[in-house]
């Protein structure tokens, strides 16, 4: 198993969708998808291990997606 796919499982166990988490990380769902089952590698792997490192040690998870919904 590669380290991001090990990074998303822990996220996923502390309570994070992986909408939330591609969300926090400017990508799009289908991409945290892809990385999760391991059909395909992120072209810029450093940088979304340390992102994700960096999420797994927030307190606060983020309940629902903020992008693209609007304010009521």
């Amino acid at each position: 198993m590669n380290e991001i796919r090990e990074r998303l499982l822990a996220l996923k166990e502390k309570g994070w969708t992986m909408a939330a988490v591609a969300d926090e990380l400017g990508v799009s769902n289908i991409a945290v998808f892809t990385w999760q089952k391991g059909t395909r590698k992120a072209e810029n792997a450093l940088s979304v291990l340390y992102k994700l490192d960096s999420l797994l040690t927030r307190k606060r998870i983020p309940k629902r997606r903020r992008r693209g919904r609007a304010a009521s």
